[in-house]
């Protein structure tokens, strides 16, 4: 019994024969496109002769498949037109393409969520054969010609790193779509005004509290909402709590050690100088036996060179310590004590002198090597200024941790400041209490943060006014210049208190545009970036009503 097998293979396109190959399904077809001249549309009837088109198309069965596509070439009757011959457009395939539009998706789709060298793989695989470079070209030529499908209302802009502290680029996001627009390859404002003043719809656009951006709205979209980052807000808030908190205690930023500690420091050193002398004691018993050193290298596991030395020597040579570097915070050891010796005992001061004179260290190796100097001085010479400064109460005492006996750091100071007491874990109402007892400036602190937090979901901007005289009144110096802050973005922060919206939808898509800057290694830059950062079916739009090819 024959069977009659019918191929879809496109509109005006009639199957003549299936022929198996080595490199897999051939199949011969006559086409029937449109014959209108592409230099002037005058449609032919004058056939010039025949063109014959290989095209890739889906697999049969696991086997690739390519298209032999007869096509006529015809002659342009227009004499003025520049073009005398042209070969029948069909709507299966881009002119020039070497694959069907349906081919040609799915290597973009497989390029938008894999990348180029694990798309090609996985087409590969499939038995739809593809470079790397075409799956990328295809990708990138087509997130190049897309277009927005709809006008942009409500927008969030932030920064990313290229290399962090280096050089940073820009990420726009709709938030009503909760899809990523455009990636800017610089964080500039002549770039955000340029790119702004090309999509005049926009009402709203969040963003954080970094003037370049304010800015730039102003001048390329001064029609717009400007909205502040209810997250930022808080965050500038907990910074200025901790600034505080650190003159408050007297040291920058490290926590202090609890008295003795400097006994249970020194007992596991003791212990491993112990076992040393223990082992050399056993090898030279050993080898005063008549041990062979081979012999006590397999029964003690001591390298070869360290045994020959022992054995020559009669009392246990002590550690050497590498030379110091500028790395090391000892290789300016004269310069520190001196400076402590002057007085100068404030761990960031002494950071900035040691980076002019060629330190290239770590803060927290520097704090950690001056920690030594601090805990042989008394108490009140752990001050960092000579006299207290008006804003900061005399009543202030270190917050000392009542599980651990360490005192109470800035940093964890600050999230707690900012902490509802219903969310406060057991451990963390101990700390709290301590700070409140020790230090009257976090009570206050304490008290304005709560209010702030109540503000910004009360949806009632008038409030912030009173709040801004409560910070003024309560004389705390970092609180005051954060207040400032805010009364120079005060229309933005009260836009913060009304509208729903935020920057968070920017934060997760910089997440994400992490990860995808992190698995493409070299070949990461700002196009393809933005090819795999837009949504698969913002990329998937036509170029004058024709596939891409």
């Amino acid at each position: 019994m024959r069977k009659k097998i019918h191929l879809a293979f496109g509109l005006g396109i009639a199957v003549e024969k299936i022929d198996h190959r080595e490199e897999g399904w051939v199949v011969s077809a006559l086409a029937s496109g449109t014959r209108s001249c592409p230099g002037c549309g005058v449609v032919s009837t004058r056939r010039h002769s025949w063109h014959v088109r290989h095209l890739q198309d889906l697999p049969i069965q696991g086997i690739p498949v390519t298209i032999a596509l007869q096509l006529g070439r015809w002659r342009c009757r227009n004499e003025s037109c520049s073009r005398k011959t042209f070969v029948e457009k069909i709507s299966t395939a881009f002119p020039f393409a070497r694959r069907t539009a349906r081919v040609g998706e799915i290597i973009r789709l497989f390029g938008h969520a894999a990348g180029g060298r694990v798309g090609a793989r996985l087409l590969d695989r499939l038995a739809m054969p593809t470079s790397h470079n075409t799956v990328l070209r295809h990708l990138k030529r087509h997130a190049s010609a897309s277009k927005l499908k709809a006008p942009l209302r409500i927008a969030a802009i932030d920064d990313w790193s290229w290399r962090r502290g280096e050089t940073y680029g820009t990420i726009i996001v709709d938030l009503e779509r909760r899809t990523v627009v455009d990636v800017l390859p610089v964080r500039s404002v002549e770039s955000t005004e340029h790119w702004l003043r090309q999509h005049p719809g926009i009402e709203i656009v969040s963003r954080d509290r970094c003037g370049l951006y304010a800015q730039a709205i102003r001048q390329g979209a001064p029609q717009a909402q400007q909205v502040t980052d209810r997250f930022h807000l808080l965050q500038n808030l907990r910074e200025a709590i901790e600034r505080q908190m650190e003159r408050v205690s007297r040291f920058a930023g490290r926590s202090l050690l609890p008295a003795g500690s400097d006994a249970k420091r020194e007992a596991p050193r003791q212990a491993s100088r112990e076992a040393r002398l223990a082992l050399f004691q056993n090898v030279h018993e050993l080898h005063s036996a008549g041990m062979p050193i081979t012999a006590i290298k397999d029964k003690t596991g001591l390298a070869l060179h360290t045994l020959r030395q022992w054995v020559r020597l009669d009392d246990l040579p002590a550690r050497r310590h590498p030379a110091p570097t500028a790395r090391s915070p000892a290789s300016f050891k004269d310069f520190l004590k001196q400076q402590w010796e002057a007085g100068n005992r404030c761990g960031r001061h002494l950071l900035h002198d040691l980076r002019h004179r060629g330190y290239t260290g770590s803060r927290s190796h520097l704090y950690h090597f001056i920690a030594e100097w601090r805990r042989l001085e008394p108490d009140e010479s752990r001050n960092i200024k000579a006299s207290p400064t008006p804003h900061t109460p005399l009543a202030e005492t270190k917050a000392i941790d009542p599980v651990t006996g360490w005192q109470i750091s800035p940093k964890v100071a600050a999230v707690l400041c900012l902490k509802p007491t219903r969310l406060l874990t057991p451990r963390q109402a101990l700390k709290v209490k301590a700070l409140k007892q020790a230090s009257p400036s976090f009570v206050t602190m304490r008290a304005l943060a709560m209010r702030f937090r109540g503000l910004m979901r009360s949806k009632e901007p008038s409030k912030l006014e009173k709040w801004l005289e409560k910070v003024r009144h309560a004389a705390i110096l970092p609180l005051q210049q954060f207040a400032k802050t805010l009364r120079r973005d005060l229309a933005a922060v009260r836009n913060a208190i009304t509208q729903p919206w935020s920057s968070g939808q920017a934060e997760g898509q910089i997440n994400r545009l992490k990860t995808l800057k992190r698995t493409m290694y070299g070949r990461a830059g700002n196009e393809l970036l933005r090819a795999r950062m837009m949504p698969f079916d913002f990329v998937n739009e036509t170029v004058n009503g024709m596939p891409d090819p």
